[in-house]
């Protein structure tokens, strides 16, 4: 029974955030990047709490919601300071916890692409597109990231066979656990199209394209190869894949809401993810309006400046200064 019993206490403490964390030598501070039940004694705790989906969007996650909102409220309440990634973020930290304003540092992210991949000549870009997939350069449209229902994976779907453009759709993601609901549309397309076709007398026509995984320097080529990036998800704490496209230079299509407005600003095309009209007429936008293209294609990259690597470093060595005093570099 006394086993039983100290476990029980143990998976008590674990979901209450209360695991206390000894060293021999305890550091100044300890930045924990991560919402874990754990606090180091003898130094200042700091959490980064990216996001609130399984709060913001319960349906969205398989997380248990009640051990979620225990941890975080403990930590909120005893952590010596917290950290996330974007305004949108900080709001909802504020409003689900009661944290005041000068508790929370927003440090935003960074995206950190080799130059080599940046600057790969556009014509090996071409051929190594059109090579690799047979789907034409500057011709498609692309969606990278996972497949789960916060993505918003199949109103996407939806809105660009709706679009009736001809420029494919190329997925690119990992298959998350709810990911058959997405994925049955993918399998049902085909046959959709293909009744289409006979009513126009059109040939075949594979307008959604799925690949699986791909290595990095090949999905960098792609994003560089798209007509524009498509990113409608329903909430984001931060989105990583918006900003690695408009630092490519290339136009991207995203929500109007959670932080994607701030991470975007002007340089990309927002509309509102429940929206399927909206949504349609923004990939018929991208398909056909060049001048549109070019000017986010010119806004991206300047945009992208504002979360460099060297800014966030910046970021995080002016939150670490406010507890310690860093060595001169």
């Amino acid at each position: 029974m006394k086993g039983l019993y100290d476990k029980q206490r143990l998976a008590t403490k674990i979901a209450a955030g209360r695991i206390p964390v000894h060293f021999l030598e305890p550091p100044e501070l300890m930045h924990w990047t991560f919402p874990l039940a754990l606090r180091a004694v003898g130094a200042k705790n700091i959490y980064t709490l990216h996001d609130l989906v399984p709060l913001r969007l319960p349906y969205a996650t398989l997380d248990n919601k009640r051990n979620y909102f225990r941890l975080l409220n403990h930590i909120a309440k005893h952590a010596d300071h917290l950290v996330t990634i974007s305004e949108s973020s900080k709001k909802d930290i504020m409003s689900f916890f009661g944290v005041p304003e000068d508790r929370i540092t927003v440090t935003y992210q960074a995206v950190d692409i080799p130059a080599a991949l940046k600057n790969k000549p556009m014509h090996e870009v071409k051929n190594e597109i059109e090579g690799n997939f047979g789907i034409p350069f500057k011709g498609y449209f692309l969606y990278f990231g996972a497949l789960e229902p916060r993505k918003n994976v199949t109103r996407m779907i939806e809105a660009h066979l709706a679009s009736g453009i001809p420029d494919p759709l190329v997925i690119v993601g990992k298959k998350v656990w709810r990911r058959k609901r997405d994925l049955r549309f993918l399998a049902q397309h085909d046959r959709l199209l293909s009744l289409l076709d006979k009513n126009t007398g059109g040939g075949p026509l594979s307008r959604v394209i799925q690949l699986d995984y791909l290595t990095f320097p090949v999905l960098v080529s792609l994003i560089r190869g798209a007509k524009a990036v498509l990113f409608p998800s329903l909430y984001e704490g931060f989105g990583l894949p918006a900003l690695e496209a408009m630092m490519l230079g290339t136009p991207v299509l995203t929500s109007n809401t959670s932080s994607m407005p701030e991470l975007v600003g002007d340089a990309a095309l927002q509309i509102d993810p429940y929206d399927m009209q909206a949504m349609v007429e923004g990939i018929r936008a991208l398909a056909n309006d060049e001048a549109l293209r070019g000017r986010l294609s010119e806004a991206g990259p300047l945009r992208a400046q504002a979360f460099s690597v060297d800014r966030y470093h910046a970021r995080l060595a002016a939150l670490y200064g406010r507890f310690v005093t860093l060595p001169d570099r």
